[in-house]
């Protein structure tokens, strides 16, 4: 366990984004946003093993095995976890827990919507339905949220498990729950890789990857993009959001993974590793 929360935290420490400004109150990111935490004693350990983080915040384990968590280096204002009820008649799979927290930083709100979305495990096309549903949940907040403050500053992080452009991998056959906002109507949350592109109503939040480049998860040797950084048209829009994207990067740290640039996952039986997922991160700076 010690060697663990050692590993994680060097990978942590590790993923800063390169050419840009560093964490203002100390080493790493001064925000975290984890998936699949055993418990709130976990992360309240590995808060401890990378240092400096005073708040955080866990989904509930009610029904539930795994959940997200967000660290933070600033003071939350609010916390909900919202559990997404799944589609009608589809498979029953284990309850998850959309998490969304505003922070506090310097008098400047940040909201942060932490999601673990369904596993393909069972078809991808079978478990589509239930991703789906949980990007129509996430919309909806966001939108509501966003009908009272267009300028609120909004980051949707966490493993989607699929990819921005997963409706061209699928070559159509089936809506996903992320799609172009011109593809098709839906049940979705609608993303643009391009800033411009960004808007409130109809509701399009800007997916960065475009511009980062890499991979966060290889699977069956190939790269895949399936953890999301999600920001609302504010970040990006250059008008009265008091932060401003300014970087975004998924270049992994050199030791994250082995000479084919697979993730070391971590392994139980040798206690070595780190995780499957690699880190991506998002630098955000206060606007003038």
């Amino acid at each position: 366990y010690g060697k663990r929360l050692a590993a994680l935290s060097s990978a942590i420490l590790a993923a800063t984004v390169p050419d840009g400004p560093g964490a203002r109150h100390g080493k790493g990111p001064d925000i975290i946003v984890v998936q699949e935490a055993e418990n709130e004693t976990v992360l309240r350990d590995l808060a401890k093993a990378v240092g400096e983080y005073q708040y955080i915040v866990v989904s509930p384990h009610e029904d539930a095995t795994l959940a997200c968590g967000v660290l933070s280096r600033f003071p939350p204002t609010s916390a909900k976890a919202h559990r997404v009820r799944p589609p009608d008649g589809g498979p029953s799979s284990v309850p998850r827990h959309v998490l969304d927290v505003e922070l506090d930083i310097d008098g400047r709100r940040l909201l942060v919507v932490a999601a673990h979305l369904k596993s393909k495990l069972g078809g991808a096309a079978e478990t589509e339905p239930e991703r789906r549903a949980a990007a129509d949940f996430i919309r909806l907040l966001i939108g509501a949220r966003l009908r009272q403050d267009p300028s609120l500053a909004v980051i949707v992080a966490g493993d989607f498990n699929e990819n921005p452009d997963e409706f061209i991998r699928v070559g159509g056959a089936y809506p996903t729950a992320m799609m172009d906002p011109d593809t098709q109507e839906g049940t979705r949350i609608n993303i643009a890789s391009s800033t411009v592109q960004a808007c409130i109503d109809p509701l399009v939040l800007y997916c960065p990857w475009e511009d980062a480049g890499g991979y966060s998860y290889r699977y069956q040797e190939t790269e895949e993009q399936i953890d999301q950084l999600l920001l609302s048209p504010a970040l990006v829009s250059g008008g009265a959001c008091p932060f401003t994207f300014t970087a975004v990067s998924s270049a992994p740290p050199e030791f994250l993974v082995d000479t084919s640039g697979t993730p070391i996952r971590w392994s139980q039986q040798n206690a070595r590793g780190y995780s499957d997922h690699l880190p991506i991160r998002v630098h955000l700076g206060f606007s003038p």
